[in-house]
């Protein structure tokens, strides 16, 4: 790039930084007010539980078992029943997600709803029906909670404040290609070395500037 390029540049920046600025400072607004109130809220709720087997049977494969039965329509009418609703099975089995390890005795299950209150109720009633449902398949085994359920305080989903930093990164870089766009249309001619270059003629001679320099008499 040639220094004539550069000084070109550096007058682009200088004239349009601020306008970065306000783009790059409005779209951060723009994000983290987009995650405050245009998404929908996520409080999730964990909570342990170590499944014993009471008899001879593995014990993991009890926990796997019981992963199923969590997930089984009995689980979710008996959920309905202590919360009062009528909640389809689609809307419950997104709510509620309960995973295992294959060689383990220990069943993880999170509860995803929109308030904490929410989150944190439903996974009380979780772990109150858990060894009625057991018992009512007959899967000879007890429950012991490992890691208690604790009401949310924050959302897990979204973040505000990384929305805020995506939004002015793509304020930054919108602003990086209208300063470029800006630069690579602008035809001013700013020295005889750009008119040389921009259309190829001689330059036989050049008028100082006299606004922009100082007088030698000091006036």
């Amino acid at each position: 790039m040639k220094r004539n390029q550069l000084k070109k540049l550096g007058i682009t920046l200088k004239n349009n930084w601020r306008v970065a600025v306000v783009v790059t400072v409005m779209m951060a607004i723009c994000g983290y007010v987009f995650a405050l109130y245009g998404m929908t809220r996520h409080y999730i709720t964990t909570t342990d539980i170590y499944i014993e087997s009471t008899d001879s049977t593995g014990s993991a494969e009890k926990a796997a078992t019981a992963a199923l039965l969590f997930g089984s329509p009995k689980m979710y009418d008996s959920i309905n029943d202590l919360l009062k609703t009528k909640l389809s099975y689609a809307e419950l089995d997104k709510m509620i997600k309960v995973t295992t390890n294959k060689d383990t005795q220990i069943i993880s299950a999170s509860f995803d709803c929109e308030t904490s209150t929410d989150s944190y109720r439903l996974s009380e009633v979780f772990l109150s029906r858990v060894q009625v449902v057991l018992d009512d398949y007959g899967a000879n085994a007890v429950t012991r909670v490992i890691s208690f359920p604790t009401e949310p305080q924050r959302p897990t989903f979204p973040d505000e404040n990384l929305f805020a930093v995506i939004g002015a990164c793509i304020g930054a870089v919108i602003s990086v290609i209208g300063i470029i766009v800006i630069w690579r249309l602008d035809n001013t001619i700013t020295s005889a070395d750009n008119l040389n270059e921009q259309y190829d003629v001689p330059v036989i001679g050049e008028l100082m500037d006299f606004d922009n320099e100082i007088d030698y008499l000091g006036r």
